[in-house]
């Protein structure tokens, strides 16, 4: 090995040591996995002209940097001369001819030593390397403190790897980073908020008198009461639609009758719920968003923590509990209308009378169709009002971020009330429901 190597490696080693130094002493463990092959190749086969006896234990070559001696379970190597960066290639040579038998540790001992430098002390490491690699166990011990503060240069070089980057590897973008960092951050306040919810609601449960009992009933005034005109009228279109685009299609095979029943079960089962959820998502979740960001925004939150009031059990839980409330009721007026616009098809332009409609429902459609359709109704009103509160509370600086938040209530509300949905439709087709 020439000199700009050596230097090469010292800077740019990546070898990781374990020193411990009870009285000067180095006891070094390796973990070198990448080069293993190579020092084997290295160790087997190059030239070696080592022609020492272990029995008598004195190398005749290397003799002015160490002797070998064998012995019991061990081969000891006494370090002795001048270690210096002039004698790099001679002592890598010398350091060479350090061949253990099966089984033997190799203990380095450095008492003898007359002089060493920084290109003589990585040649004594990188030999304990080697021999790690082969599965050696190796000590160096009796170093002078003038000489180990060499070998621990080496060893704190080995132990700070420094991370380089391929060449062909372009960096992370920074916006991954901060995308992620962002997520992290926003599920845990999520989740936090649900679980300051959920522990209101479990008070409420267990101690009644902590709902407000005027707030709740205000708000189902508010979110279904005041609904259920634009919620009829929506779905009295929306059973007049369905009525006409199935009619289209069953006359062609003289099916006309079948019409009302095809209004009956999905209007019952799907279409009545869902439609209200949609509306009430629009109209009641907007308003949540937007009534609490105000209050953040005029400080009235702070003010109520201030005043000792808990604004999770003043401010959302009579807005979920209402909507619960309000929403299964708006799925029935919702269920009625859409039927009701079916009716209106069927008895004026399809020649089929009142009672023959009203016996056709009865007979196509029953509870069960009703109680799936109505059953889904608390699990979306419980998604529309948490996702609204929590979008109304997460409102801190201007109006921009409140128009913003408010906008972002009513799609995910929107879009978590159809995923619930398909979830519903695959689970009930499973069960036979």
């Amino acid at each position: 090995m020439k000199a700009p190597a050596v230097t090469a490696m010292i800077v740019k080693t990546s070898y990781m040591s374990v020193v411990a130094v009870p009285h000067l002493a180095v006891s070094l463990t390796h973990d070198r996995c990448f080069h293993r092959t190579l020092t084997k190749i290295r160790f087997w086969f190059q030239p070696h002209t080592h022609d020492y006896d272990y029995n008598v234990g004195v190398h005749t070559k290397n003799e002015a940097f160490l002797n070998i001696e064998s012995q019991s379970g061990r081969l000891v190597v006494n370090v002795k001369g001048q270690w210096i960066f002039d004698q790099v290639l001679a002592l890598e040579e010398a350091t060479a001819s350090v061949l253990p038998e099966a089984g033997q540790v190799v203990l380095f001992k450095c008492a003898g030593l007359e002089d060493i430098d920084i290109a003589g002390a990585w040649v004594l490491y990188d030999r304990t390397e080697q021999l790690s690699e082969l599965g050696i166990k190796s000590e160096i011990t009796g170093f002078k403190a003038s000489h180990f503060k060499f070998l621990q240069h080496i060893i704190d070089a080995a132990a700070i790897r420094e991370y380089e980057a391929p060449l062909d590897t372009p960096e992370r973008p920074k916006v991954i980073r901060e995308a992620v960092e962002q997520l992290g951050s926003a599920t845990a306040s999520h989740i936090e908020d649900l679980g300051q919810i959920a522990r209101s609601l479990l008070d409420g449960v267990r101690k009644p008198s902590l709902i407000i009992v005027g707030e709740t009933i205000k708000q189902v005034y508010h979110t279904g009461v005041q609904a259920i005109p634009v919620v009829v009228v929506i779905t009295f279109l929306i059973g007049i639609v369905t009525a006409h685009q199935a009619a289209g299609q069953l006359e062609k095979f003289g099916a006309s009758v079948l019409v009302v029943d095809l209004v009956s079960i999905s209007i019952t089962r799907e279409m009545g719920v869902l439609l209200a959820a949609i509306m009430v998502a629009g109209r009641s979740g907007s308003a949540f968003a937007a009534a609490l960001g105000v209050m953040k925004l005029n400080e009235e939150v702070d003010a109520m923590r201030v005043l000792g009031l808990n604004p999770n059990q003043m401010l959302i839980i009579p807005r979920v509990l209402g909507l619960v409330i309000a929403l299964p009721m708006l799925t029935i007026f919702a269920d009625v209308a859409g039927i009701a616009g079916g009716a209106v098809v069927a008895i004026g332009s399809m020649g089929i009378s009142g009672l023959q409609f009203v016996e056709r429902v009865a007979f196509s459609t029953d509870l069960t169709d009703f109680y799936v359709g109505l059953s889904k109704a608390p699990i979306f009103a419980l998604l529309i009002a948490l996702v609204a509160t929590l979008r109304g509370m997460q409102v801190v600086s201007s109006a921009e971020e409140l128009g913003i938040k408010t906008t972002t209530a009513v799609v995910q509300s929107i879009f978590m009330i159809i995923v619930a949905d398909a979830v519903f439709a695959t689970l009930f087709t499973h069960l036979g429901i």
